[in-house]
């Protein structure tokens, strides 16, 4: 299907003397019913007469690398001059939502995945078309004619032009559709380990990018939200008397969601002012409740028979019965905080009958459709600007909209534009955590060591409940992201029972990098470790005997050359896990050193298959992040609850992993053409097995509630 450039002029509301070119490739399962009179671009490239080439992007970036590698995508196709590419984010339209998703939306891992094909193929269509202006021009074949970064060359004359020299050319024709994508043995770029793309380097090392929390306008104010501390709690009355009188205080007001917010100069005085206002709550039954009695709540479920099912064929008990051995393991988890490094912000300014709203958001459709309807505008009306966000591990996509709401809120009817700050502490206290878990696995083999059977419940608060994603993912009781990893585990198991079930609960949840796998992956590899030690079978090779996929027999094999597994050393811990996520397989060794009540992470073997590396640096720069992000919560993360509240606020209390931490790392990709996978997330999961293997494996000990403590 191709598209005019006529058409897409009267479509888009891009306004330049610049070329741009849209392109729409829809998914099989779009493309049945499509109609043409709904076609409108997908992505885009604007090509300057100065030779300028700007990439408009519909994904976040919030440190995942996708700007780069998005851009190398594009360059690669174009045969432009990668460094030289200039990107903006895209505004809110429906032409650049992720495919099957209907809305913008950046998560899942599914950035590549999902849209480099398209991407690719908007390059390789201005390419072709260049090619054609050009041979038009010089009344030459098109086979004589090659584009090198950014430049087109007349093979016979040596003649080079700019490509912006053919933007009136490109303007007066009709976009192909039927475009030739480069084979992987001509990339150039694609498959390369290439750095963060310079101008990204560049704008962050100097300060001129702009986050959410940087974001200033004219006449701008700022707020504070006073937010109650537990969890459900009502405003009955407040006192706002010192507050309103104080230093460059503008205004205080009460919202809808029962939060207080206090309109100042400053955000400093805002939050100075808001000491000052005393609030009586309603705090309601739930002001009786801390995690020990959630956990007693959850236990009670767990031991239960009638939870509702997940997956079950075979006949458990009956494996059970005549199994040759028999395990059974109790897993806890606790709620988690997400803690990125950029506090939560959001600036808004209520026009009237339009509206501008800015902030680093991963849904970014929603946020603005939300805006419009809580300002009573027309979402059209409704400009948005998506910043980078300084990162979020799920954070900025939450589900309850809560600190976007409290700036939409804040700003409403007021005449000047309002940035929305959270504070530190109001991140960490106020919910929206990687929900608490509770599980119990029962696994058996026979004399061979071949797994039998598996029983396993898990109870957790549902993350899609009574969200946009309910009718997708909450089926007969059981969230979508409570199967992840477990009713599709990779091992060959004839017998199954799986329970789930979500206790309704005031505290907000979310998910966390990686969503269910985080609480998945331990569950089952730490069982399989478990058993594999009861058969006396090698953890690594029992794995092996036990799976049937080469891609992960492929990837135990390579962790286990890089450790040097069978040789290994005396007086460590060694651990081995591997799941697959959002597409992508990633397998660890690991080494930890045990002394006395510590114990230290000291080496890394990884091996990834995410089907293609479409930058293997990139890839690698994941993986680390992933290996010290799982670190930190594995052995000090927790969020805890004590009379309806959480206990922790900053990072005294709530610690993440130090540089001490950090761990030697080695990594091997491996290339094996499987449909493309995701990497922002998968290199996750399977550190929080690892490491509570590697303690197994030198305390004699399985740990299974996190954080893992030794003493």
């Amino acid at each position: 299907m191709s598209l005019t450039r006529r058409d897409f002029i009267k479509n888009s509301s891009f306004v330049t003397s610049a070329f741009i070119i849209g392109f729409y490739a829809p998914t099989k399962g779009e493309a049945k019913g499509l109609e043409t009179t709904s076609l409108e671009p997908n992505a885009f490239i604007k090509i300057d007469q100065n030779n300028t080439i700007t990439f408009i992007i519909g994904q976040a970036e919030m440190g995942q690398g996708i700007y780069s590698t998005m851009a190398m995508c594009i360059a690669e196709e174009l045969d432009a001059s990668w460094e030289e590419i200039i990107f903006e984010p895209a505004p809110v339209n429906p032409i650049y939502s992720s495919s099957g998703a209907g809305i913008m939306l950046t998560g899942g891992s599914s950035s590549i995945k999902n849209h480099q094909e398209r991407v690719r193929r908007v390059g390789a269509t201005v390419k072709q078309m260049i090619k054609v202006a050009a041979s038009k021009r010089w009344k030459i074949r098109v086979y004589d004619i090659e584009t090198k970064n950014s430049f087109v060359i007349n093979k016979r004359t040596k003649e080079k032009l700019a490509y912006g020299d053919f933007v009136e050319d490109l303007k007066a024709m009709k976009v192909p559709n039927d475009v030739k994508l480069k084979e992987q043995n001509e990339y150039k770029l694609i498959g390369k380990p290439m750095r963060r793309h310079p101008i990204e380097v560049e704008e962050k090392i100097t300060g001129k990018t702009v986050f959410g929390i940087d974001v200033r306008v004219p006449n701008m104010k700022y707020a504070y939200v006073i937010q109650a501390k537990v969890f459900g709690a009502k405003i009955e009355s407040y006192d706002d008397s010192k507050a309103k009188n104080m230093a460059g205080v503008l205004k205080i007001k009460q919202l809808p969601n029962e939060k207080i917010a206090v309109i100042a100069k400053t955000w400093y005085q805002a939050k100075q002012a808001s000491e000052n206002i005393s609030v009586i709550y309603d705090e309601g039954d739930f002001a009786k409740i801390s995690t020990a009695d959630l956990k007693k709540e959850f236990k009670n479920r767990l031991n239960r028979e009638d939870n509702p099912i997940m997956r079950e064929d075979g006949d458990v008990e009956g494996a059970f019965k005549t199994a040759f051995k028999t395990i059974e393991l109790d897993f806890d988890f606790p709620f988690l905080a997400h803690a990125m490094m950029e506090p939560l912000n959001c600036t808004v300014h209520h026009k009237k009958d339009r509206a501008f709203i800015s902030l680093g958001a991963q849904f970014q459709t929603s946020v603005r459709d939300l805006c419009a309807e809580i300002l009573e505008v027309e979402a059209k009306n409704v400009e948005y600007y998506n910043n980078y966000l300084g990162s979020s591990f799920g954070r900025r996509s939450a589900t309850n909209f809560d600190f976007v709401k409290d700036a939409i809120y804040v700003a409403k009817d007021e005449e000047f534009p309002i940035q929305t700050l959270w504070s530190r502490e109001d991140d960490i206290k106020m919910g929206n955590y990687r929900p608490m878990t509770l599980a119990k696995t029962k696994i058996s083999i026979d004399e061979k060591g071949n797994i039998t059977a598996l029983k396993g419940k898990i109870v957790n608060q549902s993350l899609t409940k009574g969200t946009m994603f309910e009718k997708y993912m909450f089926k007969n009781g059981i969230d979508g992201t409570q199967r992840e990893g477990l009713d599709n585990h990779p091992y060959n198991i004839a017998n199954h029972n799986l329970q789930a079930f979500c206790p309704n609960l005031p505290i907000p949840v979310l998910w966390l990098r990686s969503v269910g796998h985080t609480v998945s992956a331990p569950i089952i590899e730490c069982s399989i470790d478990k058993i594999a030690f009861e058969a006396n079978i090698d953890p690594l090779d029992f794995r092996i005997q036990n799976l049937t996929n080469e891609r992960f027999i492929n990837l135990l094999k390579s962790v286990a050359k890089q450790s040097n597994w069978y040789s290994r050393e005396k007086g460590s811990g060694y651990g081995v896990a591997i799941a697959e996520s959002f597409g992508s397989i990633v397998a660890y060794v690991i080494k930890v050193k045990v002394e006395k009540s510590d114990y230290k992470v000291e080496d890394v073997w990884c091996a990834v298959d995410c089907g293609y590396a479409f930058n293997p640096l990139n890839i690698e720069n994941q993986v680390i992040s992933s290996i010290n992000f799982a670190i930190g919560y594995t052995k000090y993360s927790e969020i805890t609850i004590k009379n309806g509240q959480t206990e922790q606020s900053n990072f005294y209390d709530f610690e993440v992993n130090k540089i001490s931490d950090i761990p030697n790392i080695k990594l091997e990709i491996i290339n094996s053409g499987a449909k493309i996978g995701g990497i922002g997330e998968p290199a996750v999961p399977p550190m929080f097995a690892a490491i509570a293997n590697a303690l197994f494996d030198a305390t004699g000990k399985m740990h299974t509630t996190y954080p893992i403590k030794l003493g």
